[in-house]
């Protein structure tokens, strides 16, 4: 099986994957992890909501936590695209296949189209956000991993080649893609793109659509260290869940936390820059994705974030994968004699 195809000519322009919004039991205490750990800036709070930052972002928000008092979830994935009038073309292309859109009016942002993608995730998309001040250069102000930016959300699907053609098809190119062994041909994960970087949107194997994280760039890797740091001074080094490593597929250094809710939220060194005629997609397979970092807890590979009242396809279906636990658990114990 081959990965989709981009469309080169989208009925719309989508510029980025920009913001997400997620429900927490406790706001006080998820304000606290995120602008002390991750160092997100608070732009507004009021009846329960907050709307977060990175200190270079100028748009309004990146992050939304809305206090509930039933299961934390995620309730939207954002996107931004280029004009109001890319809007409009977008609920007629939506509405064209069926996907139901509707227009909606939300506080601190521009008019937004709500939609779902083909397997059921909910998504926005909006032109414009208030601007508010950048602070990446008001250190006196900056705390935790002083995230700089929102970079890409993660998902889990069982047909990643199926839930990622919803969005070559909306123009998203292909940076990376993985299968098992060299010699097989259904991908195991996709990567995507529309800004300068290798991902904007990701999808994994597994029963989905769930969130399986979002994340933010940090300016280099003594931030991912300074959060990890303030995470242990401020009660949260039982919210780090892998790394300090370095990705395979990569260069980029990550350090992956699960906020007090258990979404789960990527911190990362910037990734590497994409967008010539010339990057194609790159195939990864075990023989040829080096990396010193220890296999991955089985949290972070079958725990994920459920979307608001969206039902998971391929239960049952996830195979086991290699894992930090078993790792462990084959290495012979070597005591002195």
């Amino acid at each position: 099986m081959s990965v989709p195809i981009t469309n080169p000519t989208p009925a719309f322009s989508i510029r980025r994957a920009s913001h997400i919004s997620l429900t927490v039991a406790d706001l006080e205490v998820s304000l606290a992890f995120y602008t002390e750990v991750i160092g997100l800036v608070v732009s507004a709070t009021g009846d329960g909501v907050a709307h977060l930052r990175g200190v270079e972002e100028s748009a309004h928000h990146s992050l939304t936590l809305v206090q509930t008092k039933g299961e934390p979830s995620c309730r939207r994935l954002g996107f931004r695209v280029e004009s109001d009038a890319d809007l409009d073309r977008a609920f007629g292309n939506f509405s064209h296949l069926g996907h139901r859109p509707e227009f909606v009016d939300l506080p601190h942002q521009g008019r937004t189209l709500h939609v779902s993608d083909s397997v059921g995730s909910p998504l926005e998309f909006c032109a414009t956000m208030p601007v508010q001040q950048r602070l990446h250069d008001q250190f006196q102000l900056q705390k935790g991993a002083a995230a700089l930016r929102y970079d890409h959300v993660q998902l889990l699907a069982p047909d990643v080649a199926k839930a990622s053609a919803f969005y070559t098809a909306l123009g998203f190119r292909i940076s990376d893609y993985f299968v098992d062994l060299e010699e097989d041909e259904e991908p195991l994960g996709i990567f995507m793109y529309r800004k300068n970087n290798p991902h904007d949107i990701v999808f994994l194997t597994r029963p989905g659509p769930v969130l399986h994280h979002f994340a933010y760039v940090v300016a280099d890797s003594t931030f991912l260290f300074r959060a990890l740091d303030t995470a242990g001074a401020l009660g949260f080094s039982g919210n780090l869940e892998r790394g300090p490593a370095r990705h395979g597929e990569g260069h980029a250094l990550y350090v992956y936390f699960r906020d007090p809710d258990d979404h789960r939220v990527e911190i990362l060194t910037p990734p590497i820059q994409m967008g010539d005629a010339e990057d194609v997609p790159m195939r990864w397979h075990r023989g040829n994705r080096h990396s010193w970092e220890f296999p991955a807890p089985k949290s972070w590979l079958y725990e994920a974030s459920k979307f608001e009242g969206v039902e998971i396809q391929g239960k049952g279906a996830a195979a086991k994968l290699r894992n930090l636990e078993d790792f462990l658990a084959s290495r012979p114990l070597k005591m002195p004699e």
